[in-house]
C-alpha cells in the first residue's frame, strides 16, 4: 500500500490569491525503495586501503559503504562501517554487519568487534533512521508490515526485511480533520475521523480519503472553478470562503452579464458531507449559479442595477443554502462583488455613469453654493439676533438702573418728608408746650392779680379796646350796639 500524505488541507484560500491546483496540490514525498539485490554486496568488492594488519602484515581493505539512497531518505549515511584484513575484519562501534558462513548461516556482528573472517563473507547492514515528525514503513518477507514512529531506527536484515521506507507523518492542525479507512479483515472496511491538533501515522492496512473537488483554474482564470482543481486529504473545519464568477447570465431584456460573488461557508458535519456529496464545492457552484439565473431573469438591466443589494441577502440563495445544509455545510453569507458586461453594453453604461456623475457634480456644486448662501444668511441672522439681544440687554439694564435711581429718589424724598413732618410735629409740640407754659404763667399771674382784687376785665381790655362804654345803674339795662362801618372804624382806628 502506497502512503501518499498530502500536506495541504481543504482550504481554498482564494481571498489570499492562491492560483490553481498547481498550488493546491503538493507532490507526495519521494520514497526509498531498496531491493535486496542492491544490499547483497560481495566482500570481494572491497577497496584497497593504506593501512596494514598488525597480525599478518598484509594490507588492510576497507569494507564497502552500503548503497546510499538520496539524501532525504532514512538511510544513515555514515562513511565507513569497518575494515577487512586478510584473516580478520573490524566492525567499528555503532555499526553492524552480517557474517555469512560457508554453510549459509548468517550472524549479526555488532561493533565494536574484531572477528575472524577467513573463507567467510561480510555483508554491511544498512541503518535506517526516522526522526520526530517521521515514521518508518517496514515490509517483511513474510508479508507483514510495521510502522515505527520516530524517533526510531532499524538495521536492514535481508533475512527478515523486504524494504524500508521513510515518510513524514501528517500534521493535523487545530480545526482540521482527516478521514481514515482501515481494513482489519478482508472485505471489512471501516471509516473514522481523526481531528487535530495531532500528528497522524497510519497503521498498516489504513489509508486516507483523498478528496478531489472543484478548484480555481489559476492564472487569469483564477475565479473560474474546474473539476479536480483541489486535491487534498485534510478537511478544514474553520470558516472558509471562495470567489465565484457566474458568466453569461441574461436579464429579462437579454443583457448578458457576469455576476461576481464571494461565498462564506463552514463545514459542520463531516459524516453528512461524506454521505451526501463527493464534491461540495461543485454543488455550491451549481446551486449558486441556479439561484443567480433565477434572480437575474426576473429583472431587466436597469431593474437589476437597482436591486443588486438583494444579492447580499441569503434569502436570494435558497438552493445554495438548502444544498449546503444537505452536504453538512453552513453558508455564513454571500457577498455581491459586482458584475461585468459586454464591451458595448459596458460602454453605454459607462457613458450613462459619466452623464449621471456630471449632473451629480453640477448638482453638488449648486448645492454647495446654495448652502454657502444659506450659511451667510444664517450667520447674518445670528449676528442681527445677537445685536438685538445685546440692545435689549442694554435697554433692560438702563431701565433697571433708572428704576433703581427713581426708587432711590423716592425713598430719599419719603425720608425727607417724613423727617420734615416729624420736625414740624416736634416744633408744634414745642410751641404748644411753650404756649402752655406761657398760658400757665399768665394764669398764675392773673390769679395773683385777682387775688389782689384787680379787675381782670379792665386790666385785660385796657389799652386794647377801640371804645370803652361804661354803664352804671341799679336796674337792668338793655344795650344795643351797632358795629361801626368799615370806613368809620378805620377812621376811628386811625
Amino acid at each position: 500500500m502506497d502512503y501518499k500524505l498530502y500536506k495541504n488541507s481543504g482550504a481554498l484560500q482564494e481571498a489570499m490569491g492562491s492560483a490553481g491546483p498547481q498550488n493546491q496540490q503538493q507532490a507526495p514525498p519521494m520514497r526509498m525503495r531498496m531491493s535486496p539485490a542492491a544490499l547483497s554486496v560481495s566482500a570481494q568488492s572491497v577497496v584497497a586501503d593504506a593501512e596494514v594488519d598488525q597480525d599478518t602484515g598484509r594490507r588492510l581493505q576497507r569494507m564497502p559503504d552500503p548503497p546510499r539512497p538520496p539524501p532525504h531518505q532514512a538511510h544513515d549515511r555514515t562513511a565507513r562501517i569497518g575494515r577487512r584484513g586478510f584473516l580478520y575484519t573490524t566492525i567499528e562501534e555503532g555499526q553492524r554487519a552480517l557474517l555469512v558462513k560457508k554453510d549459509g548461516t548468517m550472524e549479526v556482528l555488532v561493533g565494536p568487534r574484531r572477528v575472524f573472517t577467513w573463507s567467510a563473507r561480510i555483508l554491511p547492514m544498512t541503518h535506517y533512521v526516522a526522526h520526530p515528525g517521521e515514521f518508518l514503513i517496514l515490509r517483511f518477507r513474510d508479508g507483514k508490515q510495521e510502522h515505527l514512529r520516530g524517533p526510531a531506527h532499524v538495521w536492514f536484515d535481508p533475512r527478515e526485511h523486504l524494504s524500508v521506507e521513510k515518510e513524514d507523518l501528517l500534521q493535523i492542525a487545530s480545526k482540521e480533520a482527516v478521514v481514515v479507512y482501515s481494513q482489519a479483515k478482508p472485505g471489512e472496511v471501516s471509516r473514522r475521523i481523526e481531528y487535530g491538533p495531532a500528528g497522524f501515522v497510519p497503521a498498516p492496512g489504513e489509508w486516507l480519503h483523498t478528496f478531489s473537488w472543484h478548484g480555481s483554474a489559476g492564472g487569469g482564470d483564477g475565479f473560474k472553478k474546474i473539476p479536480n482543481g483541489l486535491v487534498f486529504q485534510k478537511l478544514w473545519l474553520m470558516p472558509d470562503q471562495m470567489y465565484h464568477d457566474v458568466p453569461d447570465v441574461r436579464t429579462a431584456d437579454d443583457a448578458v452579464l457576469t455576476i461576481r460573488l464571494m461565498i462564506f461557508f463552514e463545514l459542520v458535519d463531516i459524516e453528512r458531507m461524506l454521505a451526501t456529496s463527493h464534491d461540495p464545492i461543485g454543488d455550491f457552484v451549481n446551486a449558486a449559479t441556479s439561484d443567480l439565473v433565477e434572480f437575474v431573469g426576473k429583472h431587466d438591466f436597469e431593474s437589476f442595477k437597482k436591486n443588486t443589494d438583494k444579492l447580499n441577502d441569503l434569502g436570494s440563495y435558497r438552493q445554495l443554502t438548502v444544498r449546503a445544509e444537505q452536504c453538512g455545510y453552513r453558508i455564513g453569507k454571500v457577498v455581491y462583488r459586482g458584475y461585468g458586461a459586454p464591451e458595448a453594453l459596458q460602454e453605454m453604461h459607462n457613458q450613462a455613469i459619466e452623464s449621471r456623475t456630471r449632473l451629480q457634480l453640477e448638482r453638488a456644486t449648486e448645492q454647495q453654493a446654495q448652502e454657502l448662501e444659506d450659511f451667510r444668511l444664517e450667520r447674518q441672522l445670528e449676528r442681527t439676533k445677537k445685536q438685538r439681544d445685546d440692545d435689549d440687554a442694554r435697554l433692560s439694564q438702563e431701565l433697571s438702573l433708572t428704576k433703581k435711581r427713581e426708587a432711590a429718589a423716592l425713598e430719599s424724598e419719603l425720608h425727607r418728608r417724613t423727617f420734615e413732618r416729624d420736625q414740624e410735629r416736634l416744633d408744634a409740640e414745642e410751641q404748644t408746650r411753650q404756649r402752655k407754659i406761657v398760658a400757665e404763667t399768665r394764669q398764675k399771674e392773673l390769679d395773683s392779680l385777682r387775688g389782689l382784687g384787680v379787675d381782670l376785665t379792665r386790666y385785660l381790655t385796657q389799652g386794647r379796646a377801640d371804645q370803652v362804654l361804661e354803664i352804671r345803674g341799679d336796674h337792668a339795662a338793655h344795650l344795643h350796639l351797632d358795629a361801626p362801618k368799615t370806613g368809620d372804624a378805620n377812621a376811628s382806628r386811625g
